[in-house]
């Protein structure tokens, strides 16, 4: 970790802090941060235990989903607005970098600039607009209707980022769409995310081959692409996966491939490290996702993946070392792909442990150093 001042850094994320998801990678960033002596205050969406002292964090409140009765991007627009509302009255007087992640920090970013702070936007995905179009396009590929609040949403996100003095991308992916969309490159800052390699380790192969998806059963992640190649491949000796919850807009296709092939549902994974054991292979077909922690764990945990090229994982796994990278919207690929896994049984071993070996190249400490880093730039 840097030396030298330390810098008064407030991190905020309008989720649950270490509570799955974005919440990890929060949790593991204001973590570094804290073990650093930078976090001057971690603003957050509820929180689970967690080491970072209390009097540090200041947890919001959100009713849940199944109470308001909302779509999915209508409750996230609502939930994100009202936290960052809230957050912008919880900011210091006196700091020196605003760090919060895209949609949740628009007010804050505001007040930020205000108080004289540097301001730093965290987009764990694509550039907002081809994150849009690449799911636009996922609407109208398997006949569904586009949500109403996404233009709204990318809306939000734009301002956030033209707000911004940096945005952080965890992946080349990430940053490569937003060069895409003229944002100036100086504008925009890479560096991975990471993993527990303490945590994540690896353990046999069970006896029978077995494909673990994990993440939300819906458009973004490709888990149709997944299930569609599975269908095909008719693999009897076979399991498959899906850990997760069904997005509800796409269950009834979810459901139609249960008369083609056999699948588990089992919902979100309780215990992932045990998954991770339980399987052979990973696979996120995702047709968009900045850097999917569940590649990096699976790695760690001595498993190959097999990953689209939209996700960025392409900075952390070498195609045909790792695993296997192929593109978006192909079962063809990912069935080909998973038959030679099934048949290559010592191949497959030898590619999990180079897998554990590269990802323990990405510890989160890494991460915290980044982003330190990144502030001391801003500062300046």
């Amino acid at each position: 970790m840097a030396r030298g001042r330390k810098m008064r850094v407030v991190y905020s994320i309008g989720s649950r802090l270490a509570g799955g998801g974005i919440g990890d990678t929060a949790y593991q960033a204001a973590r570094g941060l804290w073990r650093a002596g930078h976090l001057a205050r971690l603003i957050c969406l509820g929180h689970e235990a967690t080491d970072i002292p209390v009097h540090l964090i200041r947890s919001l409140w959100f009713p849940s989903r199944r109470w308001l009765r909302l779509p999915p991007l209508s409750y996230w627009w609502l939930k994100d607005c009202s936290f960052d509302r809230r957050a912008a009255r919880l900011l210091p007087e006196a700091f020196e970098v605003f760090h919060g992640w895209n949609s949740h920090c628009l007010a804050c970013l505001g007040v930020a600039k205000e108080r004289g702070a540097a301001r730093v936007v965290e987009r764990g995905s694509a550039h907002p607009v081809v994150q849009a179009r690449l799911l636009a396009e996922e609407h109208e590929r398997f006949g569904l209707p586009r949500p109403a609040a996404m233009a709204r949403l990318v809306e939000r996100c734009l301002a956030e980022c033209e707000a911004a003095d940096c945005v952080h991308v965890p992946s080349s992916f990430c940053r490569q769409t937003f060069l895409a969309e003229g944002f100036p490159e100086g504008k925009v800052v890479q560096s991975p995310y990471g993993v527990d390699a303490a945590r994540f380790t690896p353990r046999p192969e069970p006896k029978r081959f077995t494909v673990l998806f994990v993440g939300e059963i819906g458009l973004r992640k490709g888990a149709l692409d997944l299930l569609e190649a599975w269908a095909r491949l008719g693999l009897s000796d076979s399991r498959l996966v899906l850990c997760g919850g069904v997005e509800p807009a796409v269950r009834r296709l979810v459901d139609g491939y249960r008369r083609r092939c056999a699948f588990e549902t089992p919902g979100f994974a309780r215990d992932v490290v045990a998954a991770y054991a339980d399987a052979s292979v990973v696979v996120l077909p995702a047709i968009e996702d900045g850097f999917p922690l569940v590649v990096l764990e699976a790695m760690a945990s001595g498993r190959p993946a097999v990953v689209s090229e939209n996700t960025g994982s392409r900075d952390v796994l070498v195609d045909g070392e790792h695993g296997f990278v192929v593109p978006i919207r192909s079962p063809e690929a990912i069935a080909e792909k998973l038959q030679w896994l099934h048949d290559h049984a010592a191949e497959r071993a030898a590619m999990g442990s180079a897998a554990r070996a590269q990802a323990e190249k990405f510890p989160w400490a890494r991460h915290a150093e980044d982003l330190v880093s990144l502030y001391a730039r801003a500062v300046r």
